[in-house]
C-alpha cells in the first residue's frame, strides 16, 4: 500500500529585516553625527508655529540641520535598528518610522521653515528624509520567504519493523516450543 507524503510549510528568512537593518544604521550614525555637529536646540516655547531655519551646514554643506534634526533622525535610526530583530517587528517599525519621516518631510516643504518651529531642514534634508521615508514605506510589503517541507512517512505498527534477525529470534524458540510438543518415538 503506497502512502502519499504530507507537506507543511515553514517559516524562512523575512526580507524586511535587511532594510530596516540598512537604513536603521545610516538614520542613527548621521542623526548622532547631525548632534554633535549641530547641538544647539531652539526653545520649546515656539512650538509648533515658530521658524527653525537650519543654524548650519553639515554632510559637506548640503544638509541644513540642529538639535531637533539630528534627534529625531538618530531616534527613528534606533528604532529601525530594534525593529530588525524581527521580520514582523521590522515591516511594523519601518511602517512608523516611513509615516514619521514622510509627515516631516511634507511639513518642512509646506512651511518652508522647518518642522513645526523645531527641526531645521532645508531642501536636501527633506529630500533624504522623503528618500527614506519611501523605502522603507515599501519594506512593509516585504514577503517572508516560505519553504514546503515533505513530512516524514507515516510510522508503521511496531511488529512491522522488524528486522530478518527479530523474526530469526522470535521463530527458534516458537519452533523448539512445537518440537516438544510432538510425540516422540521411543
Amino acid at each position: 500500500m503506497a502512502h502519499e507524503n504530507a507537506t507543511h510549510t515553514e517559516k524562512g528568512a523575512g526580507l524586511a529585516r535587511g532594510p530596516a537593518l540598512v537604513l536603521g544604521t545610516i538614520l542613527l550614525a548621521a542623526g548622532l553625527y547631525l548632534l554633535y555637529k549641530q547641538n544647539d536646540f531652539p526653545p520649546l516655547s515656539q512650538f509648533p508655529d515658530g521658524s527653525a531655519k537650519p543654524d548650519g551646514k553639515v554632510f559637506f554643506g548640503i544638509f541644513g540641520a540642529n538639535g531637533w534634526t539630528g534627534m529625531f533622525t538618530a531616534i527613528a535610526g534606533g528604532l529601525l535598528l530594534f525593529g530588525a530583530a524581527q521580520h514582523l517587528l521590522a515591516k511594523t517599525m519601518s511602517l512608523v518610522v516611513g509615516l514619521a519621516l514622510a509627515a516631516c518631510a511634507l511639513i518642512a516643504l509646506v512651511s518652508g521653515d522647518g518642522v513645526l518651529g523645531l527641526a531645521a531642514a532645508n531642501g536636501a534634508t527633506e529630500l533624504a528624509w522623503a528618500i527614506a521615508a519611501v523605502i522603507l514605506l515599501f519594506n512593509t510589503l516585504a514577503p517572508r520567504r516560505k519553504k514546503t517541507v515533505v513530512d516524514d512517512p507515516p510510522r508503521q505498527p511496531v511488529d512491522a519493523r522488524r528486522t530478518p534477525r527479530d523474526e530469526q529470534r522470535v521463530a527458534a524458540p516458537a519452533a523448539g516450543a512445537r518440537a516438544s510438543r510432538l510425540p516422540t518415538d521411543r
